[in-house]
């Protein structure tokens, strides 16, 4: 059984996210513009919501245990954004109806940075904020985590 606040409470939404985009990129290759749409949508809500959870309270939280050689609030405040950003334009693209064959280098860049925020997250983040979280900082991310 997971404990609720551990790392791997943590990470278990993140997976959840990750788990949200490989439906979208599966429906894109199976060519199901429904599911695709509806997958896309879901995940962009999905981390829209999470990376703000995890903009107020993970980072305070990482800020107060400190990263040698790290500025957790810029360094993560920028990959949010730069996430938030590029999921709202291919969305905003998909509802436009441009064919998803068109925006593959966008998706494939959205995977990427993904997979690196997740690194950070995973490796340096989460192991550094799981002990400086409050009540009131845990109480936030689980409520917006993402759910398997």
């Amino acid at each position: 059984m997971m404990q609720l606040h551990s790392i791997e409470s943590l990470a278990s939404g993140q997976r959840a996210l990750r788990s949200r985009f490989d439906d979208f990129r599966q429906a894109l290759r199976n060519r199901n513009k429904t599911a695709l749409e509806i997958a896309l949508f879901d995940f962009e809500q999905q981390l829209r919501r999470w990376t703000e959870a995890e903009e107020a309270s993970l980072v305070p939280a990482v800020e107060r245990a400190g990263v040698p050689g790290r500025d957790p609030r810029r360094e993560l405040r920028l990959e949010f954004v730069q996430l938030r950003e590029l999921a709202g334009f291919i969305v905003k693209q998909v509802a436009s109806d441009v064919p998803a064959r068109d925006l593959t280098g966008y998706i494939e860049n959205l995977d990427r940075r993904l997979h690196a925020h997740e690194d950070g997250l995973r490796t340096v983040y989460y192991p550094a904020a799981s002990t400086s979280l409050t009540t009131d900082e845990w109480s936030a991310l689980l409520a917006a985590r993402p759910e398997p």
